[in-house]
């Protein structure tokens, strides 16, 4: 996470410096001396990002260049930075610096605030400000005078959605709400997401197109509405996971899955013989042996059910099986037979 600001300069006299910083000595002046080319670095490099990791900091900022003759060397090169740790994740503040070294330049050149000793009194309150407000809210409202306001915010990065196959199963973790507030085609598609019908199945049911299905199942994954799981079939083969202690650990969790996977209109079994069962799940076998070897059924536990909230509260994971070529060692290459890669 951020660790300071500090606004650098080029001084006439001393060179690139760090004019001020919050908080302070956070940079040393000799650990800036040895970036210094690169914060303050010649004029093909001002106007855009830089991001420099060395002695124990991740630096990033945006220099820029103000040329006018009222300047020493008739130009002002300065350098709003942002220091993290240097293995942080800064996905989030490129834009921010971005925007910090465009305010900077405005404000520069309408009210003279780096150029004019008396209004650079204010740099320290605004870097003290920024880092505050940044650290506690990931946002800073902040009005320099009567005409200008610093606003920044910090976005969360969202990772892309994943790929939609034709045969995985979407199922609804989270209330989708009215239906009339989304689209028609959404309206057409939402019905069938229920945990057991497929992409395909999908498409063919409501009379849409396969790829346009994938997209509005899609933009369900990425708002959290829906996750897609494998295909339920008694062939399949699955292995409790470690998170299956979470299913120990919470009550609330506990509950869930005892409502989730009893028959409906039966009472349900107790939670420690339906956790007895999960853990019982041997990857060695299919989950038709399993079933055999268990009687879900007679203890009102729907098997589809079972295996579904097992998955998608990870669990559970399935095993898949794949064919392998066994003459590899032996050097022969017989015709007509493909290997295959695990996925």
């Amino acid at each position: 996470w951020m660790k300071a600001i500090f606004y650098s300069e080029f001084d006439n006299i001393a060179g690139p410096k760090i004019a001020y910083q919050y908080p302070a000595s956070r940079v040393a002046a000799d650990a800036f001396d040895g970036m210094a080319e690169y914060i303050i670095p010649k004029p093909a490099l001002c106007g855009k990002l830089v991001i420099i990791t060395a002695f124990g900091h991740k630096i990033m900022g945006w220099p820029v260049l103000i040329e006018d003759t009222k300047y020493h060397r008739n130009a002002l090169i300065f350098n709003v930075c942002f220091v993290f740790e240097p293995e942080s994740d800064t996905h989030a503040f490129p834009p921010i610096v971005r925007k910090l070294a465009a305010i900077f330049r405005d404000l520069e050149k309408e009210t003279e605030l780096l150029f004019s000793p008396k209004k650079r009194e204010k740099i320290p309150g605004i870097l003290e400000r920024i880092y505050k407000d940044l650290t506690r809210y990931a946002e800073c409202i902040y009005p320099v005078d009567s005409a200008n306001t610093i606003s920044l915010k910090l976005f969360p990065k969202f990772e892309n959605p994943p790929i939609v196959e034709d045969h995985q199963v979407p199922i609804c973790i989270a209330e989708i709400g009215d239906l009339a507030e989304w689209d028609l085609t959404m309206q057409q598609i939402i019905p069938f997401i229920d945990g057991v019908h497929y992409i395909s199945r999908i498409a063919k049911l409501t009379g849409i197109t396969t790829e346009i299905v994938k997209e509005c199942v899609q933009h369900l994954v990425y708002r959290d509405y829906v996750k897609l799981i494998d295909i339920f079939q008694y062939g399949n083969m699955y292995a409790p996971t470690p998170e299956i202690r979470r299913l120990a650990d919470s009550p609330e969790l506990q509950q869930s899955c005892v409502q989730y996977v009893t028959m409906p209109g039966y009472a349900p079994s107790s939670f420690e013989k339906i956790f007895d069962l999960y853990c019982r799940i041997d990857p060695r076998i299919s989950f038709r042996e399993f079933c055999q070897e268990n009687d879900l059924p007679g203890l009102y536990i729907d098997e589809r059910s079972f295996i579904t909230f097992g998955i998608v509260n990870a669990f559970l994971r399935r095993i898949h099986k794949y064919p392998t070529r066994t003459d590899l060692l032996s050097g022969d290459k017989p015709v007509g037979i493909m290997s295959a890669k695990a996925g």
